[in-house]
């Protein structure tokens, strides 16, 4: 039963991978970001309605007007302002981009800590922990996107001859653009899961939260794709990589994925999803290498290292909170907040 876990996590880290390799092609290709994300929730959501009709039988008529108005700032923060991360992509990697999503349980805390919904004792070896761990993520976000440093030649890249049409955004000539777009979205995200913990109180329906939120973060994301590029022909699909890409997404990496942390948590707790990121990264890494051809260079790889390091001591720190006391209360109620907050991630953008 103990591999089950496992197996499911590094299966979710396999969808990533794909998606975060699928997209760039796309997205290299010409099709637009907005048309992919929008399709892709609304497929998301259509996937999850079988599991709330289910799980949550008449629990939709329950959401009113107060509801709507965080469901409807959860989309914003947590699918269409995070759909800045896609831009990002393509201005950047798939090697380079995936590090930054390791950056928002960090960013979470930074922010918590900043708004005191969250204490920092730096009386404790947990809470000098965490601190730490922190640091020296923040730092390896720093080096990955301000240091190059040589290239390495590690193995045979482009192993698959691919060549982008839009050769000027693949290569970094919008790398500065590209890193602040993922600065951007990523904080949005960190900013999510608060919203996302007020609006639990309000619609405590994870299923049916799921999606009136893919829903309504579609029409936002239509709404920005149709003033950003009238062109009707931007929203037309086609049997090719790009409805691949949106059909994958949809069904492995949203709902999917969805199901699958749902069960993790409930058999592992919720630190355990986050331990697995590394294996997106690297798998990420070296695939963009072989099969699209972006250099490794030192930086890209000490930063990784950096952040890898940094959120597994910040999430060593939160594993140890997270367990029971004598009185055993407190850190319950805390698990099963984050809980919450590792399920909802399943819907998020990357």
């Amino acid at each position: 039963m103990e591999l089950w876990p496992a197996l499911f996590m590094v299966l979710i880290q396999v969808f990533t991978t794909g998606q975060m390799l699928l997209t760039k092609v796309v997205v290299d290709d010409g099709l637009s970001v907005w048309t992919l994300v929008t399709y892709r929730f609304v497929l998301g959501a259509i996937f999850v309605i079988p599991l709330a009709m289910l799980f949550e039988e008449g629990k939709l008529k329950e959401l009113k007007l107060k509801a709507f108005i965080w469901i409807f700032t959860s989309a914003l923060v947590g699918f269409t302002i995070p759909g800045l991360y896609y831009i990002g992509l393509g201005d950047t990697s798939p090697g380079y981009a995936i590090n930054f999503y390791n950056i928002i349980p960090i960013a979470t805390f930074i922010l918590a800590v900043l708004f005191r919904k969250e204490p920092l004792n730096m009386k404790s070896l947990v809470g000098n922990i965490k601190v730490i761990g922190t640091l020296v993520c923040v730092g390896g976000t720093l080096v990955i996107s301000l240091y190059k440093g040589k290239v390495l030649h590690l193995w045979p890249t482009n192993i698959i001859g691919y060549h982008p049409k839009q050769t000027g955004a693949s290569f970094g000539h919008h790398h500065t653009r590209g890193t602040i777009l993922l600065i951007t979205s990523c904080l949005s995200l960190a900013v999510w899961y608060t919203v996302q913990a007020q609006m639990l109180k309000v619609f405590p329906y994870k299923y049916w939260s799921t999606v009136a939120t893919c829903f309504v973060g579609s029409i936002q994301m239509a709404t920005v794709g149709v003033v950003m590029n009238r062109d009707k022909a931007t929203w037309q699909l086609k049997w090719n990589m790009s409805l691949l890409t949106i059909v994958y997404s949809a069904i492995l990496n949203t709902a999917a994925k969805f199901v699958m942390i749902s069960w993790v948590v409930t058999q592992q707790g919720p630190t355990y999803p986050s331990m697995f990121c590394a294996v997106s990264v690297v798998f990420t890494t070296v695939l963009d290498s072989l099969l699209l051809g972006h250099d490794l260079s030192v930086g890209s790889i000490l930063g990784m290292f950096m952040i890898l390091a940094g959120l597994y001591l910040f999430l060593w720190g939160k594993r140890k909170e997270l367990v029971p006391d004598d009185t055993g209360e407190k850190p319950k109620d805390e698990s099963k907040f984050h809980s919450e907050y590792s399920i909802k991630e399943a819907g998020s953008n990357v």
